[in-house]
């Protein structure tokens, strides 16, 4: 069973034809997507969407792009969104000086703001940095004693980097960008990391892997990352999968929890999974 730890069901492109796009992920043996939040409208979509698809969990939050029209009564009016039980994380949130489409010191804050929020609501965070890596440090530090866990969205920093968030607590998560011909740099870094602190995303519709590159993702597509985090490795998909299945069950907290209106047996079936690594 693989586990896409990042994508954006709720986006224009994938909205249209949804239904078929979780048919199809479930076919690829897809089992968990979370579904992630980048503005207060889409917040209230993915939300939704994860209460149509037991596979299916949300994170609510603004992407940096989007902070410098954010109030404190929008962060208020999203509150009871992220109460929900379908809710595991606060997310995309982070920095981004590369487009700096919001300015830094505005980013800044609101990311602050949203980490404050995440340790009063026990819920993980997604973070998405770009060109501010030193930055995301120096927040992410003074919040990481009391965060409950958080994920690095679409890792592709060096190796030192990886062990400065490995060793905040962090997971760290490989898109398609992984199976790029230029990535090599890339697949090094991950060769070398403890495969028990690493996630698959797609972060569909965007980044889609090598075979489907320029094209619109989709979670089934994470199985091509899959496959090459396995060659790295020197293990099979199935190893792979399920190890990355696991690490998603505990990055989000998923661990001994039932969906609600379903019955015990996926619930069952989640924790034997992890139990059995």
């Amino acid at each position: 069973m693989l586990a896409d730890s990042h994508a954006h069901l709720d986006e224009p492109e994938l909205r249209p034809d949804q239904e078929e796009v979780v048919n199809r992920a479930r076919e690829a043996g897809v089992g968990l997507i979370i579904n992630i939040g980048i503005g207060l409208q889409n917040s209230h979509q993915v939300v939704e969407t994860a209460h149509r698809y037991h596979e299916v969990f949300a994170a609510v939050g603004v992407h940096p792009h989007a902070v410098a029209a954010l109030t404190a009564r929008d962060l208020e009016a999203l509150a009871p969104v992220a109460l929900d039980e379908r809710v595991v994380a606060i997310g995309e949130i982070g920095l981004d000086f590369y487009r700096r489409r919001s300015p830094e010191e505005e980013q800044r804050y609101w990311f602050r703001q949203f980490l404050e929020w995440a340790v009063s609501l026990k819920k993980a965070v997604v973070v998405h940095t770009r060109e501010a890596t030193a930055d995301t440090l120096q927040i992410l530090r003074d919040y990481s004693s009391r965060l409950v866990g958080g994920v690095m969205h679409c890792f592709s920093g060096s190796l030192e980097e990886a062990y400065h968030f490995l060793d905040l607590g962090f997971y760290l998560s490989f898109s398609g960008v992984l199976t790029y011909p230029p990535a090599e740099p890339l697949r090094q870094v991950a060769r070398q990391l403890p495969l028990d602190r690493v996630l698959m995303e797609t972060d569909c519709p965007y980044l889609a892997p090598q075979p489907w590159r320029g094209k619109r993702n989709e979670p089934a597509y994470v199985t091509a990352t899959a496959q090459t985090l396995a060659k790295l490795h020197g293990l099979s998909l199935e190893e792979v999968a399920h190890r990355t299945y696991g690490n998603t069950l505990s990055a989000f907290n998923l661990v001994g929890k039932g969906q609600p209106g379903k019955d015990n047996i996926r619930d069952n079936l989640l924790v034997s999974s992890l139990k059995s690594i």
